[in-house]
């Protein structure tokens, strides 16, 4: 494994893309800017980098480090390396109690699926697996194995589906993840039928999804809370991931109402349309997949130069009587024309 791989991937994890008061900001977003999360990575098959266990730091956006805290091998199963994810809860307790420790599981699926895309671009394969012995004692719950054996991430290609075909996206990958920033303030018009078919699409659509399945089966499924989308009525409109379709359950503008249950963020009511995560069975690995898919619908909204900002804070019972949902709410992902 060279090097350079093992930089980009772990930039696509943690590393930062922009200085901002004072500090940095990341490759995966942080809710309320709390960064619980320490990088570390295990180094077993990479040129030039002796086996043993670093710390990652990045301290400006061409500017990233790493910080030998180990020697040997630490790891059983064989791959280049590992990206352990180190959880310092306190962080975002201390600001949102405990609620916070949703946050944190969400912030770890945002940054493993970074850097699971970042691979599947440099054509390497990867898994994101839940630890249960970390090594060094390492507050660590997850990892990402990064060159193990089986098939990387494909082309994925969607068909029969109700909705039309996703437009091209106007940048890489790679420019999306320094692009990539919470938009909060959109413009009064409506979204375009294809830009939420392909936000759908390169978030949460397939039999396979466009991030890894943790074990045990996917978790999570989405709703969009339509306000204006060309082609749509308002209301609200189950999303069937295996056949990229929409199905109307509920009509009517109900925007204000959601952002009234998401504790009065204006943003909710004013984007075009909210897609909302939810899952039937609660645990900390819905938490992480919904992580892990607000990445790529993060991602995918920059890529087509629309706007996003991850919402955790609302009343969960009050968003699902709203949208009748059969399960935990879990993120709320306003949608417009930034």
């Amino acid at each position: 494994m060279e090097l350079e791989a093992l930089a980009k991937v772990a930039f696509a994890a943690q590393g930062c893309t922009e200085r901002r008061w004072g500090g940095c900001l990341r490759a995966a977003p942080s809710a309320g800017a709390t960064y619980p999360l320490q990088l570390y990575i295990i180094a077993l098959n990479v040129e030039g980098l002796e086996a043993g266990v670093y710390k990652y730091r990045s301290h400006a956006p061409r500017l990233h480090s790493l910080e030998r805290v180990a020697s040997g091998r630490h790891w059983e199963d064989e791959c280049g390396f590992v990206l352990l994810f180190e959880e310092r809860a306190e962080r975002t307790t201390s600001v949102y109690g405990e609620r916070g420790y949703m946050y944190v599981r969400e912030e770890v699926g945002h940054a493993a699926q970074g850097a699971v895309l970042e691979a599947s671009v440099l054509g390497l394969s990867a898994r994101v697996r839940e630890l249960e012995r970390p090594p060094l004692g390492l507050r660590a719950a997850y990892c990402v194995e990064v060159g193990v054996r089986g098939r990387r991430v494909g082309e994925r290609r969607l068909g029969g589906g109700a909705l039309p075909p996703p437009p091209k996206p106007m940048m890489s990958l790679e420019e999306a993840m320094l692009a990539r920033r919470s938009i909060r303030r959109y413009k009064p018009i409506p979204l375009a039928l294809a830009e939420l078919s392909a936000v759908l699409a390169w978030s949460a659509a397939g039999v396979v999804r466009p991030y890894p399945q943790l074990p045990g089966g996917y978790r999570v499924e989405s709703c969009v809370v339509v306000r204006e989308v060309e082609g749509l009525r308002a209301g609200v409109y189950m999303y069937d991931a295996q056949g990229h379709s929409l199905a109307s359950t509920l009509g009517g503008d109900l925007s204000r109402t959601l952002a009234r249950a998401c504790l009065g963020q204006e943003w909710v009511e004013n984007a075009a349309a909210n897609i909302v995560m939810y899952t039937p069975a609660p645990s900390a690995a819905a938490e992480v997949e919904a992580g892990m898919m607000g990445q790529c619908l993060y991602l995918a909204a920059t890529s087509l130069r629309l706007g996003t900002v991850a919402v955790g804070a609302f009343y969960d019972d009050e968003v699902a009587s709203i949208l009748r949902l059969r399960g935990r709410p879990l993120y709320v992902f306003p949608l417009g024309k930034p």
